[in-house]
């Protein structure tokens, strides 16, 4: 059904006459005659009949008129591109529910609760573990509301905003005996690595990926699921792993961990706030992501 034929409807009931309905809508004619027609043959009825007194209207048509006026009075009060009221972050008594992995957990999750108990203290959050398999589900039925991550495959009908650009940086256990004149490239390749893969697992990421573009390769000898168990592990060994710069600086001091630059040129990455398209208009969650992106951002 095209509602704009409602409105001729209405025209042509309130003056009697297809002509002046046209000229009440700022319509032809013609355009008047056809959105008639085309009414008459969705609804099945002739709807009005022509007489030298002007269109009447067939009972069918009186009796749908208050019906139609309803339906247009309802449409006419449906907000039309007016901006979202949103309500004090303060204000909000609501659970949330977030996914990260521990690397984002690491650098944000910390200044995110602390700025939580400052200004949205009736706000709840539970932290839940990045994994890719269900994770559209999940957005879909509102089980999540929100992912901070950076998102290497295609999430349908979710909206992103940048919240940081990173690149890597090698980390070793202090006073490495095998890097007192820098990691270069052979160095790199010679040694043993720690590979953290958060989601899929495997012995392989996107440093493998990038070295085999150099036709070069590295030796991995362990792979984890967490990055801080991964420093834990670059600490007390003479193994190698590769990390986000922010985290590097962020745990370098607390695991006894130096920072060499890599002996390669390595693509950064951007970690996002993401949600559904549905949850767009959704006020609460509105004045949520905004705290969340001015929180950590």
């Amino acid at each position: 059904m095209d509602l704009n034929l409602y409105t001729v409807f209405v025209e042509i009931m309130r003056h009697g006459s297809v002509s002046k309905a046209a000229e009440a809508l700022g319509l032809t004619q013609p355009a008047a005659s056809n959105a008639l027609s085309r009414l008459r043959e969705q609804m099945g009825d002739p709807l009005f009949v022509r007489t030298r007194n002007g269109m009447l209207p067939t009972h069918f048509a009186e009796e749908i008129l208050p019906k139609i006026e309803r339906s247009l009075d309802v449409l006419q009060d449906l907000p039309v591109d007016k901006e979202m009221e949103l309500p004090a972050i303060g204000s909000i008594k609501r659970h949330y529910t977030i996914v990260m992995s521990d690397l984002e957990e690491t650098l944000f999750l910390p200044d995110l609760i602390a700025q939580m108990a400052k200004e949205a203290p009736r706000a709840t959050l539970e932290v839940r573990q990045f994994q890719r398999l269900g994770l559209q589900e999940s957005l879909e039925k509102s089980r999540v509301d929100f992912i901070v991550a950076h998102l290497a495959a295609v999430v349908k009908n979710v909206v992103s905003r940048n919240l940081t650009r990173q690149d890597f940086v090698c980390v070793t256990r202090t006073g490495h005996p095998l890097l007192d004149y820098g990691l270069s490239l052979e160095t790199y390749t010679s040694l043993g690595h720690i590979l953290v893969a958060p989601d899929l697992g495997g012995r392989r990421g996107v440093v493998d990926e990038r070295l085999k573009q150099l036709g070069e390769k590295r030796n991995v000898v362990c792979s984890v699921p967490h990055f801080l168990s991964g420093c834990a592990l670059a600490a007390q060994s003479g193994h190698l792993l590769t990390v986000p710069r922010l985290l590097g600086e962020k745990v370098a001091k607390n695991f006894n961990l130096d920072i060499h630059e890599l002996p390669f040129t390595m693509p950064g990455f951007t970690i996002g706030l993401h949600w559904h398209q549905t949850r767009d208009s959704d006020p609460e969650h509105a004045s949520f992501r905004n705290f969340i992106m001015a929180a950590i951002g």
